[in-house]
């Protein structure tokens, strides 16, 4: 970021309350771990797991958990118990948990983080479990950038709602950047602008009205694009 950008982003987080963060596929390249993870926990299901990997992209943002309940109800068409379902997510964690400590980071992330920082709080608000998502976070040592790090059982709208309430934050002086709709979702049920990381090799998930960038490099002219309106 150049000097001149990083006064104009600094002039315009003076309007902002905080910014929120999705981590996988906005902050670490960690989307491809996470989609290789569901076709191997269900490489035995042949007949399935291209519907199964599916599912887990169209729904991406939501709980592998819940994910693991729809996966079964509308694809396997069996029950699923809850300690079955247990299983299944402890294994997906050791699939993916030093995979995703040791993957790159999205372009520009770090540098957008260490411009922010001091400037304006920063959350993670994540479909990662939470007590793996802080551990993730704290042994890539992020930790230190981060206000707050959240995780599911809580959903994003719930999770982005209790933010907001919780520091008196106004929610059209907060900014959201995310990858995929349910982040979208979590914004716009609580009224926050949201801006969409897509990287230049995937299609456009979200509506034409909403900003969009290739990577974290671009969010700093988001941010005063987007800050410019809320001034009141």
């Amino acid at each position: 970021m150049t000097a001149k950008r990083a006064e104009a982003t600094n002039s315009a987080l003076m309007t902002l309350d905080a910014v929120m963060f999705d981590f996988d596929g906005v902050i670490v390249e960690s989307n491809t771990i996470k989609t290789e993870a569901f076709r191997d926990l269900f490489a035995n299901e042949r007949e399935h797991v291209d519907a199964i990997v599916a599912l887990h992209r169209r729904h991406a943002g939501v709980s592998r958990l819940v994910k693991f309940d729809m996966i079964y109800r509308a694809i396997l068409r069996r029950p699923l118990a809850a300690d079955e379902r247990d299983e299944l997510g402890a294994r997906f964690q050791r699939m993916v948990m030093e995979k995703v400590v040791a993957c790159p980071m999205v372009p520009g992330a770090l540098e957008l983080l260490q411009s922010l920082a001091g400037c304006v709080p920063m959350a993670v608000v994540s479909g990662t479990p939470e007590g793996e998502l802080r551990e993730i976070v704290m042994r890539r040592g992020l930790e230190k950038f981060f206000f707050s790090i959240s995780g599911t059982p809580r959903t994003k709208p719930e999770i982005v709602s209790a933010l907001l309430k919780d520091n008196g934050w106004r929610a059209d002086r907060v900014l959201m950047v995310g990858d995929a709709i349910e982040d979208l979702n979590g914004a716009q049920a609580n009224g926050v602008p949201f801006v969409g990381r897509v990287p230049k090799s995937d299609a456009n998930p979200f509506p034409a009205d909403i900003p969009a960038v290739e990577d974290l490099s671009g969010v700093a002219g988001a941010i005063e694009r987007l800050a410019r309106p809320v001034i009141h």
